[in-house]
């Protein structure tokens, strides 16, 4: 889901004011819009189930045992959008904004005013070489694989440069409809401009 998206959704579940741009920036941060993503696997035990969806709300194993909000910590049903804005409310109303950490970090300013502003500059073809290792590299992980150029066999080591990041490249150069020589995953000036990579 997109921000505009996001917001119009946050106001169907109740959030007002200030608090419509704050939610829907807190699930861009949390879930980069998408409604069934789950996290926090790791941090599953007999009590809590993984997080899902927009907001990433931590669900519980047998939310009827707890008292409101927690009761609507049911994995399922916060896989729904409305349902999992509409808890991210209840849970925000009774325990305030901290209960997310893009909130506490501030990672979500970043798309209070519409989307990050402020980008990479282009560090030079250089500066992409197999084994570099860098936030930079990572973010540029991240914005490739949002614009659908995922060639990555996996995701993990998404700071170091290496051959998956040269072959996702590749697929942004081509889509934006470079060729030959300027679409072989060495990024140029032009596609990094594009490719709109968040400060780090």
């Amino acid at each position: 889901m997109s921000l505009p998206e996001l917001r119009t959704l946050a106001t169907q579940a109740g959030f007002t004011g200030s608090e419509t741009k704050i939610a829907a920036a807190v699930a861009m941060a949390e879930s980069k819009g998408d409604p069934v993503v789950i996290g926090d696997q790791h941090l599953v035990d007999h009590k809590w189930g993984p997080s899902i969806g927009l907001l990433q709300i931590r669900s519980l194993k047998h939310p009827g045992q707890f008292s409101p909000p927690d009761t609507l910590r049911v994995e399922a049903k916060l896989k729904d959008p409305l349902y999992n804005a509409k808890t991210a409310r209840a849970i925000k109303d009774a325990h305030n904004w901290n209960q997310w950490s893009t909130f506490t970090s501030g990672a979500y300013k970043q798309y209070m005013d519409g989307g990050p502003t402020n980008f990479e500059p282009f560090p030079g073809a250089s500066f992409f070489h197999t084994g570099k290792k860098s936030p930079i590299i990572a973010a540029t992980h991240h914005r490739l694989v949002a614009e659908g150029c995922n060639r990555y066999q996996s995701s993990a080591n998404a700071d170091v440069w290496g051959p998956g990041d040269v072959k996702s490249f590749a697929a942004w150069q081509q889509k934006l409809g470079f060729e030959g020589v300027d679409a072989n995953g060495i990024p140029g000036k032009t596609s990094w401009d594009k490719l709109r990579v968040p400060n780090v």
